[in-house]
Order: structure tokens, then C-alpha cells, then sequence
């Protein structure tokens, strides 16, 4: 991306037409300016003027504001070897003292913003470097008090430029001309340039950085001297000063252990590789792997047998670890395949409940704060009365719950690491499937009729509006959703009173009802009118839901979960840890799950007892 540049221009005040509200400039003479380090060189016939027609005029390169827009430039062409223009001034009342100033002559000056699209670099005689741009354009106009071009400075009547043979010359112009120095901005921005040159060269050292720069400066020297003398000065520093080698350590232990981790996961046991540095990891065998890891800890592997190889890897210590760290790579990597095969097997019944933790085994309270009464309208004398809040309190208690899997001497040396796999994905599966029964068999306890809340009620009950077990709603049909939702919608808070805006939005069943519970919902997009429903609701199936009441069916609002979920803080899902076995060689593996379910609310949803003639809720 280009930068965008600055520099000067002049104008001539006798051609401001007050009846138009324009005037005539000269944009760029194209004289050389002196930046940091080099000569800046824009020639006129490299200029492009295309597009240049309705590019702003500012007062003073001001960007940030529209009220620092004093007009636009009309035309732009070349002329005399200068880039000419007429502005047009804004008529606002807030420019009209620039404005006047202008066509005073009290502001002469211009600045041109302008892009360089491309440059060349030279050196010339003198040893400066020069710095052409070869294709470069206007994008706006600046009035300012001062300018770096030479030539910024009001034409008179009584001046001429000095043109090329042949070349037009410029109008003459009756005003009054300041001699003052042109290159007084260029000895300043010289003089800054040094300074900044042993600046960048002793960032540490500000006060010897100062006293060579006013050395460079009272010798009348140039940008190019200061960086001469500033690299003699860095290369005798450079040759003096001690040697250090640095070198890149690359990841630490631990990271290492974790790449190390996700790669005999991804080979072994079916996870995905979510680092591209575990990559090489990956196209190891557990016998490569702890070659890999002995050699990286200075440990000689040639000749040595797979069982002398592996038998070393799980004793060498590594990094920081008290103990190897090569076994820790093997607990890593399975323990992620656990949690993945757990998140898996997950019961679409988890994600309908409220998330929680808890940071010991101790019962826990779930308070729910009640809703805040309709505001009362306030009296004459401005008096408003004070309200209260009810509360409701349910509680939930974690318990544990784990299984044990060893890796024998003989898997180990025959690399027959699939079987771990396999172990991953059943433990997985049996973490999630152990939570699933624990979330239906809060649900469903007590014959269907669900866990006792705080008001000594049962979740599912007809105090609470949420239970139907009547014959003419057991069918999963318009009629029967209707009624629930009816019932569910008009639910009231803790005070009894407050409509807490209850929105069904999904329907579980058992697999005995699934078909139906499809067909009900496929009707929104039917194929006749007369099969049209309104209803729109994501259905849940839950298998083991059929062995409880096949026949019965839940409408529930997924923003009111009715269960809590809960996981022992920092350690939530499976968690796997092992030891050395009686065998060196020898790994056993155990996984635990901490969880814990329970009730949270009875609002925002209802059971449906169905068909089932014989249920304790019919």
C-alpha cells in the first residue's frame, strides 16, 4: 500500500474571481525536497492528473473533519513545467475569513497530498541518494502556513519564473514578496533527520546519541555524514563487543508432551488432529515415538531391542517431570479420546439441561430469585411503595462413578495400541451413556411423575399445570399439542402471578412414538391445506425413555431446562488417570466421571402420559 505524501505548491491571488468564488494555483514546480536520508525528486510529466477534477481542498491537510473542507479542484494541467489548477471555495460562513484570506494573499501557500506508485533510487556525484518517482498522482490540496517546495511562495506582477526556451511564462502578479530563506524547513528537517539517525542507532544511550548529532550538525554535515559515522561507530562496537549465540529452543517439554499426545491419539485411537506441529507425530509408531523421545533427551539408541527401547522410554526422565514423561504421553492422548468419544455419545436429553458445577460433593442449592411485581402507579405526594420477591430452592448432589483398564507388557511391546482405541471409545461410551441414565432417571422417577421439588410436589404434577393424562390428549396431534402448550404458556413465576413467557420448542418421545412425532412435524410444510399445522417444534429421541413409558412424550421449552447437570469444577466429563502397573512395562488406566443430577424448575415443561392405560399418572 502506497503512502500518502505532502509537499508544497504557490498560487498567484490576482486570478480569484469573486463572482465565480475560484482562483487559479500552481499545484507543484516539481523542485526537489529534502526528506530523511534523501532527495525527493517529483517530476511534472510523471504526474497523472487523470481523476484529479473534484478532489478535496483542506486547510491544512486536515482529514478528520468536513468543516475543514474548503473546496475542490475543478481542472488540473501542466504548464510552464508546473502543475497548475483552478479551486473552487466553499461559500460556507464558517470558511469565508480563510476564504477571504485567501483572496487577500495573506495565505499564499499550498500542500499537495499526493501517492507514488512507483520510485527509483540513485545515487548522485555527491554521494546523496536521490529518490525519483517515476509514476505518481494528486489526491488533494492543502492550504498551509509554510510549504517545503522552493518555489511556495505568492507570485507578483513584479516576478518571473524562469521557464524552459519555448516555455509559457507564468502571468506577473503586483504583491508584495518576502525574501526569506527557501531552505530554512529543509535545514530543520536535516538537522531532525541526524538527531534521529543516532537516536535509532543508541536507543540506550540518548546522551551520546545527542552529542554526535550535534557534532555532525555544528560541521554543517548531512543526513548521509550522521549515517556514516553512526556505522563506524555500531561496527567498532560490533567488533569489541562478546560474541552470543542465540538459539531458537524451540518448544517447551510440555508442549512437546502435548504434540506428542495428539499424534498417538490421531494414529492409535481416532482423534482428529487439531495441531498441524503434531503432524509428524502422528506417522509414528509408539517403538518410533520413544526413539524419537530418548534421542531428544541424549539417550543412544542403536541396537536396542523394541522391548530394551520401549522399557527405557518409560523410565528416562524428560523435561521438568519427576517421572518419564513418555507413559504421560500415552495417559494424554487417551484421555482425549475419551472425552471425544464421551462428547460423541452424548444423549440429546444432556443439552435440554442446565449446566453446573460444584467444587466438592456437598448438596447443592439452586435458587431461583422470584420475579419482580408490575410496577405501581405512583401517587400525587410521589410516594412509591416498596415490593418483594419470593424465592424457590431445589438441590442436586454430585456422586463418582469409574472403571479400570490396564495395557499389559505384551500390547506394549507389540505396539497393538488399537486396543486402546477401543477402550477410549467404550469408556467414552459409557461415561455418556451413564450420564444419560442418570438424566432420565430423574426425569422419570417416581412412575413418570419425576423428582420431588421444593414446594414437596412431584416435577410432573396437576398443582403445577404440566401433566396430562387424560385419553384425549395422548395422541400427538394438534389437538392434544395444543393443550400443552396452552398450559405451558400460561405458566406464572415464583409469585404465582408473573407470566414468565414460556415458549415449547421441542418435543422428546420414545423411539414407539418417534414416526408419529416426525409426521406431526413434517405437516408444516404439507402437501394439502387440510393437512396444514402451525406448529413448529425439533424432536427428541431418547431410547431410554421406551422402557419406562413408551407411550408418553414431553413438550418442553429449551430455555427453561427442568434438570440440573452437574460436574465437579475443573474436572467436568470423563477424566482419566493411570499408574505404573506390577510390571514396568505394565499400565493401568482409570476413568472417572463426578456428576450429578437433579431438579431445577417445573415451568417450562410438561409430560404427556400417552396411551399407556396402566401408568401411575392415567
Amino acid at each position: 500500500m502506497t503512502k500518502l505524501a505532502l509537499r508544497a505548491a504557490t498560487f498567484a491571488p490576482d486570478t480569484y474571481d469573486a463572482d465565480t468564488n475560484t482562483i487559479e494555483v500552481v499545484l507543484s514546480t516539481g523542485a526537489d525536497v529534502q526528506r530523511a536520508g534523501y532527495i525527493e525528486r517529483l517530476p511534472i510529466a510523471n504526474a497523472d492528473l487523470r481523476g484529479i477534477a473534484g478532489a478535496p481542498v483542506l486547510d491544512a491537510h486536515n482529514q478528520g473533519s468536513t468543516r475543514a473542507v474548503l473546496g475542490v479542484i475543478q481542472k488540473a494541467w501542466k504548464a510552464a513545467g508546473e502543475i497548475r489548477a483552478r479551486l473552487k471555495l466553499s461559500s460556507r460562513d464558517d470558511a469565508a475569513g480563510i476564504v477571504r484570506d485567501i483572496a487577500d494573499g495573506i495565505l499564499r501557500n499550498l500542500s499537495i497530498g499526493y501517492r507514488v506508485k512507483q520510485w527509483r533510487d540513485e545515487t548522485n556525484s555527491k554521494g546523496q541518494r536521490i529518490r525519483t518517482a517515476l509514476a505518481w498522482e494528486i489526491h488533494e490540496a492543502s492550504f498551509v502556513p509554510i510549504g517545503a517546495d522552493p518555489g511556495a511562495q505568492t507570485r507578483s506582477h513584479s516576478m518571473k519564473r524562469k521557464n524552459a526556451p519555448g516555455a509559457e511564462t507564468a502571468p506577473e502578479i503586483e504583491a508584495d514578496v518576502i525574501d526569506t530563506p527557501a531552505n530554512d524547513d529543509n535545514v530543520a528537517q536535516t538537522r531532525a533527520a541526524i538527531r534521529d539517525v543516532f537516536k535509532r542507532a543508541f536507543p540506550n544511550d540518548l546522551a551520546r546519541a545527542t552529542t554526535e548529532a550535534d557534532a555532525i550538525i555544528d560541521a554543517d554535515g548531512s543526513v548521509e555524514d550522521a549515517n556514516t559515522r553512526a556505522l563506524e561507530m555500531l561496527t567498532v562496537r560490533s567488533n569489541t563487543a562478546p560474541r552470543v549465540r542465540v538459539i531458537n529452543p524451540g518448544p517447551s517439554p510440555e508442549e512437546t508432551l502435548h504434540l506428542r499426545a495428539e499424534g498417538f491419539a490421531a494414529r492409535y485411537l481416532g482423534v482428529a488432529l487439531k495441531n498441524d506441529a503434531a503432524r509428524p507425530f502422528a506417522n509414528l509408531s509408539v517403538e518410533d515415538q520413544a526413539r524419537d523421545y530418548l534421542e531428544a533427551n541424549g539417550v543412544r539408541t542403536r541396537g536396542m531391542s523394541r522391548e530394551a527401547l520401549l522399557t527405557a522410554a518409560f523410565q528416562t526422565r524428560g523435561g521438568q517431570h519427576t517421572t518419564s514423561d513418555f507413559p504421560l504421553m500415552l495417559d494424554v492422548g487417551l484421555g482425549s479420546a475419551v472425552r471425544a468419544a464421551y462428547e460423541a455419545a452424548s444423549s440429546p436429553l444432556v443439552t435440554l439441561c442446565q449446566k453446573a458445577t460444584a467444587n466438592d460433593f456437598r448438596t447443592q442449592t439452586v435458587h431461583q430469585l422470584g420475579e419482580l411485581p408490575k410496577l405501581g402507579k405512583v401517587s400525587e405526594s410521589g410516594e412509591i411503595k416498596s415490593v418483594s420477591r419470593g424465592e424457590a430452592k431445589e438441590s442436586w448432589a454430585l456422586d463418582t462413578y469409574g472403571a479400570i483398564f490396564s495395557a499389559s507388557r505384551k500390547l506394549i511391546v507389540n505396539d497393538a495400541f488399537n486396543q486402546l482405541g477401543d477402550f477410549a471409545r467404550d469408556a467414552g461410551q459409557a461415561a455418556a451413556n451413564t450420564t444419560a441414565d442418570l438424566v432420565v432417571a430423574a426425569l422419570t422417577q417416581a412412575g413418570g411423575a419425576g423428582p420431588t421439588m421444593g414446594d414437596t410436589k412431584a416435577l410432573f404434577h396437576a398443582d403445577h399445570a404440566n401433566l396430562f393424562a387424560e385419553a384425549a390428549y395422548a395422541a400427538i396431534d394438534e389437538t392434544g399439542i395444543s393443550a400443552m402448550r396452552v398450559a405451558m404458556m400460561t405458566q406464572t413465576g415464583v409469585d404465582g402471578q408473573t407470566l414468565i413467557n414460556v415458549r415449547p420448542d421441542t418435543i422428546v418421545v420414545a423411539p414407539s412414538r418417534l414416526t408419529e412425532a416426525e409426521k406431526f412435524v413434517a405437516a408444516i410444510q404439507p402437501v394439502t391445506t387440510a393437512d396444514a399445522q402451525p406448529i413448529k417444534l425439533t424432536v427428541v429421541c431418547e431410547p431410554r425413555l421406551e422402557a419406562v413409558n413408551p407411550f408418553g412424550f414431553y413438550l418442553a421449552d429449551s430455555r427453561h431446562p427442568a434438570l440440573v447437570l452437574g460436574g465437579l469444577a475443573g474436572s467436568e466429563g470423563p477424566q482419566v488417570s493411570a499408574r505404573d502397573g506390577w510390571e514396568i512395562l505394565g499400565r493401568e488406566w482409570r476413568v472417572t466421571l463426578d456428576v450429578g443430577v437433579g431438579p431445577r424448575d417445573w415451568r417450562g415443561w410438561a409430560y404427556n402420559a400417552g396411551e399407556d392405560s396402566n401408568s401411575a399418572l392415567a
